[in-house]
């Protein structure tokens, strides 16, 4: 996966850890994780544009899941920040790769990306803020409690 990629796994996953309804900052979230500000602003945008994070502006804003995060998997999560496609391409990039006129990689592309999409597509968001101590992702500090008021602005 891209480093975009990654980081709006992280970010999920860390969003996935509030109490439900509750809002963080996307300052709170970066330098909790270690991602920078303004890059993370953007990427927390596009998972608002598909539905994944509601945004509220003003002093009780921040993000927050849009639905509960049993409902939403990791392949949901990267398709709106990545190219999801090239795992359904040739490795090497050849138009037509199919069994017929397969290239060298064919046969062991084919196994590891059905893998890594069943993987993508299988694995609820949830499970990743259960496994929160692994994958050393914590909460830093207390994050700022608001309304359980939605607006589709962005912060």
């Amino acid at each position: 996966i891209t480093l975009t990629g990654e980081y709006a796994l992280r970010a999920m996953a860390y969003m996935a850890q509030l109490q439900p309804g509750e809002f963080a900052l996307v300052r709170d979230i970066g330098e909790g994780l270690g991602i920078p500000v303004n890059y993370l602003g953007k990427v927390m945008l596009a998972l608002v544009r598909e539905g994944m994070l509601e945004s509220q502006r003003g002093r009780n804003g921040g993000f927050r899941l849009a639905r509960p995060a049993k409902n939403i998997v990791l392949f949901e999560i990267l398709s709106a920040v990545e190219p999801v496609k090239r795992y359904e391409t040739c490795i090497l990039g050849k138009k037509v790769c199919e069994d017929e006129s397969a290239c060298p990689i064919h046969y062991a592309w084919k196994e590891a990306r059905g893998k890594v999409l069943k993987l993508f597509k299988e694995t609820p968001l949830a499970s990743l803020a259960e496994h929160q101590k692994t994958l050393k992702i914590s909460l830093p500090g207390k994050p700022k409690k608001a309304s359980k008021k939605s607006s589709s602005a962005a912060v």
